[in-house]
């Protein structure tokens, strides 16, 4: 007999694990190890069997038209037990982030689709985990079925065109994309860092050279996943500790979707150091509180002492990250 218990939560220690349960008579395999009322399409609390031995565990359970749900404690204890109670009852045991899923659950069997599935757990935002759903219901399916029937003209470059623009993005409907805060020493990175995530996560002082490693925060911007890094500020010195952060900084910025290059407007920026890469690079000049400017073009001026202007700049972050956002059930290669 095929029966699958298939974890849809994320491996690791968590507060709720969720499975499924399915394939061809998953209610009656499943109900001698259920002590509650028989599961229904309402949630039902009750008791499951982790061993032959009486060992219980709390669990609240759903019957859908794809198996039985389980949700319970996400204690790894727990999950491993559950796993190896029903392996003993001779089903597989699969990751939804490995294996492929059983054709039940689609009408068409496609990798675009399965990727969605494997992915769609690990979504760090609502509005991520839509566009995984939109994939998992064929979206990009559908756009290359119908791009296949279109002739070769401009309409179907153009489509193409789009699909390819929306692949970076796709990269990310997961993984964050990665932004690093670079820039000579003592010109507010770590401040800055500080104000868009709103708490206090790098340390700050005066005294040029205080970072010395990467520091990181994530947050998300328009519903996007988005990493921020907070390098050793760049800067003639002996110090071999401040030159490794120097070096880990360059490493950070070769990796880097974006570099923002901070600016302190209040001295005049040197002609050495400059930002070591000239591609996806955002100028953004910092402590304009103390430079008494007023800023009126498309200049990106903040304060991340007062907050003003980071707005702005969040604004052109994204714009630079995900320049053209996709609608609402638009196809996005995954």
């Amino acid at each position: 007999m095929f029966m699958t218990i298939l974890r849809l939560t994320p491996a690791g220690r968590g507060a709720v694990a969720s499975f499924l349960l399915y394939g061809k008579n998953a209610e009656n395999t499943f109900l001698p190890h259920w002590q509650g009322k028989t599961p229904d399409d309402q949630p039902r609390w009750g008791r499951l069997k982790l061993t032959d031995t009486g060992d219980c565990e709390e669990a609240v359970v759903l019957r859908t038209s794809d198996g039985i749900e389980i949700h319970t404690h996400g204690g790894e204890q727990i999950v491993a037990a559950i796993e190896a109670r029903f392996s003993r009852t001779n089903l597989q045991s699969s990751d939804c982030r490995t294996e492929c899923i059983n054709p039940c659950f689609y009408e068409c069997n496609s990798a675009n689709i399965r990727r969605a599935l494997q992915l769609l757990p690990y979504a760090p935002t609502e509005r991520t985990a839509q566009i995984l759903l939109d994939q998992y219901n064929g979206a990009f399916d559908r756009e290359m079925s119908a791009i296949e029937q279109l002739p070769h003209n401009e309409k179907r470059q153009r489509r193409l065109v789009r699909l390819q623009e929306l692949a970076h993005l796709g990269k990310h409907l997961v993984e964050p994309f990665r932004v690093v805060l670079a820039g000579a020493s003592n010109a507010g990175k770590s401040s800055l860092l500080n104000a868009i995530l709103g708490f206090q996560r790098s340390l700050v002082h005066s005294l040029p050279g205080t970072t010395r490693d990467v520091v990181v925060g994530q947050t998300a911007l328009a519903g996007f996943p988005v990493t921020f890094f907070d390098t050793a500020g760049f800067r003639e010195s002996d110090d071999v500790l401040e030159q490794q952060g120097i070096d880990r900084s360059l490493c950070a910025i070769a990796d880097a979707d974006l570099v923002i290059w901070v600016v302190d407007m209040t001295v005049k920026e040197p002609p050495s150091p400059v930002c070591p890469t000239e591609t996806n690079v955002l100028i953004c000049y910092n402590k304009m509180d103390l430079a008494g400017v007023t800023v009126h073009d498309s200049t990106i001026c903040v304060s991340a002492l007062t907050g003003e202007g980071i707005d702005f700049l969040l604004d052109a972050v994204i714009h630079r990250l995900v320049p053209h956002p996709p609608e609402p059930g638009e196809a996005v290669p995954c």
